[in-house]
């Protein structure tokens, strides 16, 4: 038997007849073809067509290679398709060539494949079914095998030998998983397994944490086990553990059964106590409120204690909470004694002055925290050497690799066009290994029309660049010439004047190569100074070149508003004349908030509704936003670099990131430091600014959100921060439902107690009076009292004293009433 019969069927896919075949073979034709078949895989994966016939590769080296440790990772590169019961089904035909052979190193392989079986990823069936059928009675526990076993209806194949297997599925991530989707193991294992070693894996498991479906399986095994009130006693600690850093319905959980406990006098005082400060510490208020009204049941047997561990709450960052507790102590007060009083009175100095007033107590005025002066940060140092400069190229590429960072993208670009006009083959050299392992670049110029599009993307113009290094130069003179190019300029998007940008950087690459960038700027906001413009055009006078016609057009985007057409008085070329035409007839789009309405379908029948979103016109620049409606696509936009091409138009920039700052209050999404780039340029702040800093401050992600605290006060500390101005359109927007109130809170506490605290008082104050009926109102009012108390600005809020004298005792009622009381 020749190898040549056995490729034919590989490459044929003849799965039955190929395993017909090598269970044919003889020992020494056996050992005589896994030479030629290491060979043919190895020219079969490195060609075009890599992803074909992985199943007769599989079933061909499970029939010829040699060892485990060589067939093991073959069978894991090679996948065979579970196909059920048809006849030529890959799995069966590779476990009838294995049986065949008879190999004295099956428990081997076995070992070797269960331990890389993939543990996200779980349909590898084929490994599953190579572990199952020769492992015997002594089954492999690594994680990748467990979760294969336990999602393919493990409990069908169970053998008494797997018994021993069961805490290691317990301990296994991704197992709570499999119970929450599949009831039938969570029986299964109730009556399989010892019942102390099933409740103890699962106690541990919920105290570990985890993810939302993970701890939805361990709650339904817990239920399934029906936990009885002597195995909860046995176990009160481990509840307790649940209580400081799980899931909302683990710590109920645990709460429950630690209740239960207490009910029945099994619980002790110090762990209902060490469970309440647990319970102290978290957010969730509908715990932290039942624990109050367990804690206050015991008020009257032990007052001390329980006023102790309630005062715990006073460091709570809610102050609808501390006056729960406040309310709790301030019944049982005249039961304590002495020594506790003394020590209550000095827990109660972190408490609003209004609270620590009602336990007799004062409170301890905490140092307002100043914002430092905004300085402007300095451009880094150029790429000096072409070992940094593929070091950073190599950055842009890997999994991890999220969006392309301002900074990252300038350098490159600065460092590729001065190194290409030093030396293009050193540069073309050093590229190597990346076109090597990232072919696909060097394709972007095989034709020439690729650079001539009319509607580049800026991702696919960057790598472009990145290509162009090796193609040989044309002679010098032969790119656009400046007037006739830039005296038709009409304004875009940042993306689109970014894409023109790096397309005539990588033509000119090939065109006409040029020394040097104009554009490079000088601070991190993008900013170009503008003596060091001046510098870099008069040496291009000199030295008889002219800038490439977009180059010239960026640099003078990042000139700082101020700069006068005079400071290039000294120019005589075309290049200092358009500068200075342009800076005489510099001019703002108008900008102008606008409502944009889209139909959608939803549910069974399709129904039709509509959808409305705020938007931010440009004219001229800007006058359909809502095609936007679902934001960007990162890469292919460039996002993080928009601030850096017009950082001198806060207002134009702000108004196209809009709808994809709007779209992110929906979608989580890393998109980089957008907003506080924003806040570090230059430009009037109207309402663009505000919508993209409202629409941040609601965004899903928390990345997102604090990227948006980090820009108000990066504003604030310019003095640029206009809280009156931002509150108007963030309660526009709560009162339109289209922020949630629990993300923006959080942020504008943030921002006021890391020193925007007046800022933060305007902003609530224009909110506030849009946002009355808000079911989560009270949030706001809460931190209006802090800053209240801290700043005693005096005057009122509209629809304030309305709100006070309604009747009950709602969450905003109260804090409504103790707002108007710190208003004096």
């Amino acid at each position: 038997m020749t190898f040549e019969r056995i490729q034919a069927l590989i490459e044929s896919d003849q799965k039955l007849a190929l395993g017909q075949v090598l269970k044919s073979l003889t020992p020494a034709e056996r050992k005589e073809c896994v030479k030629d078949l290491i060979a043919f895989e190895r020219q079969h994966r490195a060609g075009d067509r890599r992803w074909s016939h992985g199943e007769t590769l599989a079933i061909a080296g499970a029939g010829l290679l040699p060892t485990a440790s060589v067939l093991a990772p073959w069978l894991v590169r090679y996948r065979i398709v579970f196909q059920g019961g048809r006849p030529d089904n890959g799995i069966n035909v590779i476990l009838d060539v294995l049986r065949h052979r008879e190999l004295t190193w099956l428990t081997d392989l076995v070992t070797r494949v269960a331990a890389k079986m993939p543990t996200r990823e779980r349909w590898r069936q084929d490994l599953l079914g190579v572990v199952l059928e020769f492992c015997g009675d002594t089954p492999p526990d690594s994680d990748g095998f467990l979760l294969h076993f336990m999602d393919f209806d493990g409990h069908t194949r169970w053998k008494p030998a797997f018994d021993a297997l069961i805490p290691r599925m317990l301990e296994v991530v991704g197992s709570g998983a499999i119970f929450a989707n599949t009831w039938q193991w969570q029986r299964f294992l109730c009556e399989r397994a010892d019942r102390r070693v099933l409740l103890d894996g699962c106690l541990a498991r919920l105290q570990q944490g985890g993810g939302a479906t993970e701890m939805e399986g361990f709650l339904a095994l817990h239920k399934t086990l029906d936990v009885t009130l002597d195995e909860t006693a046995e176990h009160a600690r481990d509840y307790v553990a649940m209580l400081p850093d799980s899931r909302s319905t683990v710590a109920t959980l645990a709460q429950d059964r630690l209740k239960s406990l207490d009910e029945a006098g099994k619980l002790s005082f110090d762990l209902l106590a060490d469970a309440s400060r647990w319970v102290f510490g978290r957010t969730e208020k509908k715990l932290i409120r039942a624990q109050l009204t367990w804690l206050g049941k015991h008020a009257k047997s032990t007052p001390d204690e329980v006023v102790l561990t309630v005062a715990e709450l006073f460091a709570h960052e809610s102050d609808d909470l501390r006056g729960q507790a406040v309310k709790l102590i301030a019944r049982h007060q005249a039961k304590i004694s002495d020594t506790t009083r003394t020590e209550l009175v000095a827990l109660a100095e972190q408490l609003p002055a209004d609270l620590a007033a009602q336990l007799g107590a004062e409170t301890v005025a905490e140092e307002a925290f100043e914002l430092a002066p905004f300085t402007p940060r300095p451009w880094p140092d150029p790429i000096a050497t072409l070992d940094e400069l593929t070091g950073e190229v190599h950055g842009l590429f890997g999994r991890n690799t999220a969006y392309a960072d301002p900074v990252t993208v300038e350098r490159i670009l600065e460092a590729v066009v001065r190194f290409a006009w030093q030396d293009r083959e050193a540069v073309a050299n050093a590229f190597g290994p990346i076109y090597d392992k990232y072919p696909w670049i060097r394709n972007r110029l095989d034709l020439q029309a690729y650079l001539d599009r009319p509607s580049p993307d800026c991702r696919s113009m960057f790598f472009s660049i990145i290509a162009a290094v090796p193609v040989p130069a044309e002679p010098l003179g032969q790119m656009e010439q400046l007037t006739p190019v830039l005296k038709g300029a009409v304004p875009g998007t940042p993306s689109q004047l970014l894409a023109k940008r790096l397309r005539e950087i990588a033509r000119g690459l090939v065109r006409s190569p040029r020394p040097f960038l104009l554009s490079t700027p000088t601070e991190m906001s993008g900013l170009l100074d503008p003596g060091t413009l001046l510098e870099r055009l008069a040496k291009a006078e000199a030295e008889e070149w002219e800038p490439w016609p977009l180059d010239l057009r960026q640099a003078y985007r990042r000139l700082p508003r101020d700069t006068r057409p005079e400071d290039f008085a000294s120019l005589r070329g075309t290049a200092g004349s358009l500068l200075r035409e342009w800076l005489t007839g510099f001019s703002d789009p108008a900008v102008e908030l606008v409502e944009r309405t889209r139909s959608t379908s939803s549910g069974y029948l399709t129904r039709q509704r509509e959808e409305k979103r705020l938007f931010v016109t440009l004219t001229p620049g800007l006058s359909d936003p809502e095609r936007y409606w679902y934001g960007y696509n990162d890469w292919e936009a460039m996002l993080p670099c928009w601030p850096a091409v017009l950082p001198v138009q806060r207002e134009v920039v702000a108004a196209h990131l809009v709808a994809h700052l709007a779209s992110r209050c929906e979608s989580k999404g890393d998109d980089g430091a957008l907003l506080p780039a924003l806040a570090e340029i230059q430009g009037p702040i109207g309402v663009a600014t505000c919508l993209a800093l409202a629409y941040g401050l609601g965004a899903e992600g928390t990345v997102g959100r604090a990227h948006a605290v980090d820009a108000l006060l990066i504003l604030a500390a310019r003095d640029q921060f206009d809280g009156k101005a931002l509150g108007e359109v963030v309660g526009l927007l709560l009162e339109r439902g289209e922020l949630a109130l629990n993300r923006v809170a959080p942020c504008l506490r943030d921002t006021a107690r890391s020193g925007a605290a007046a800022q933060i008082w305007g902003l609530l104050q224009a909110a506030l009076p849009k946002v009355w009926s808000h079911n989560r109102a009270a949030d706001l009012v809460e931190l209006a009292v802090e800053l209240a108390q801290r700043l005693k600005p005096g005057g009122t809020v509209d629809g304030l004293a309305e709100v006070a004298a309604r009747k009950g005792s709602s969450k905003t009622v109260v804090q409504a009433r103790r707002l108007v009381n710190a208003l004096g």
